[in-house]
């Protein structure tokens, strides 16, 4: 690729970027939640609360009006995200009917909604407290504490001081794990690592299957070496990726070698492990050709010159030998 084609493509990342920043800004970084996600363990008759706390960017002005409740976690379709709806059941979402939520002023209504609103700035706690039935099974349990934005509810125009006018909502994760009859199961496949390619990066990926009846965590890592060399110009190792892994889900999960060169061989070994990082893992190693197109046509063009002045070269011996011959005759 020339100097100006890199110039322009990079121009266009850029802008491409800054343009998806901007959007991003404007939605879905109206307003945050922390944590993020959360891990505990419970056991059969507890009683345990948590917290977690919902506040409004300052890139936002106006009233913030929320819908806040409790319902079901999954992942979504490329099992990467995870999600929360109501239509979702099974064995891991019992959950769901051992929490109530409360804002700190008022708990949740009938419906399972905590409604409030919030000016700039400011933030608000929510609580949730979950009740183990005694005869709960053992296992992991999986529900999110979900916080949506709503149109004014005191003006039916909406006012125009609402900081976000589409309903948009957050999520905050919580991975409970039952004591009881626990078992931890899964398997690692499609442990990928490409041969070649023409353009870079190198990118690795595996399945990770939960076949047990809780969240398992799976650890990767990449590393690579010049062909002659054992000397190693990326790793992960130190810094390996963790994933949580639903029960009944499988995981697909990716690693990039960003600054992979456009042009050479390396060894490359993706490692994988299942739960523990005291189990066999899952071991790929390969040799990886990065080739772009142009240098791919460039080496044919070669190869078929050599070849034609193989033969041209073969023919004009044979040539010369056929006039040698006549001569001597």
């Amino acid at each position: 690729m020339s100097y100006h084609k890199k110039v322009l493509f990079g121009l266009v990342g850029f802008v491409a970027v800054a343009m998806g920043l901007l959007v991003s800004g404007g939605t879905v970084s109206a307003f945050s939640v922390t944590p993020m996600k959360q891990t505990i363990s419970l056991a059969e008759g507890d009683s345990y609360t948590g917290r977690v706390t919902a506040f409004v960017n300052e890139q936002q002005g106006g009233t913030f009006y929320y819908e806040a409740s409790i319902k079901p976690l999954t992942v979504n379709d490329n099992n990467n995200e995870y999600a929360a709806a109501t239509n979702i059941k099974g064995d891991h979402n019992d959950i769901v009917n051992w929490v109530t939520l409360s804002n700190g002023e008022e708990t949740a209504d009938a419906n399972g909604v905590v409604r409030g609103s919030l000016e700039l700035g400011e933030s608000v706690d929510f609580s949730y407290t979950i009740d183990v039935p005694r005869d709960a099974r053992g296992g992991g349990q999986y529900f999110a504490v979900v916080i949506t934005s709503v149109p004014n509810p005191n003006e039916d125009d909406n006012g125009g001081n609402l900081a976000i006018r589409d309903n948009i909502s957050i999520i905050s994760s919580v991975f409970a794990e039952v004591a009881g009859d626990i078992n931890v199961s899964g398997i690692i496949s499609d442990n990928n690592v490409p041969s070649f390619l023409t353009n870079p990066p190198i990118t690795t990926s595996f399945l990770a299957k939960n076949e047990g009846n809780t969240h398992s965590e799976v650890t990767y890592y990449l590393q690579v070496w010049p062909l002659f060399s054992d000397e190693e110009i990326y790793t992960t190792e130190e810094k390996p990726g963790t994933d949580h892994v639903l029960p009944d889900t499988t995981r697909y999960v990716k690693q990039t070698w960003d600054k992979t060169p456009a042009v050479g061989i390396f060894r490359v070994r993706q490692t994988v492990y299942y739960d523990s990082t005291d189990s066999e893992p899952s071991v790929t190693e390969k040799l990886v050709i990065v080739c772009p197109v142009w240098l791919l046509f460039l080496i044919l063009f070669v190869i078929i010159a050599i070849i034609i002045w193989i033969v041209m070269r073969v023919r004009s011996r044979g040539k010369n030998k056929r006039t040698r011959d006549a001569a001597a005759a």
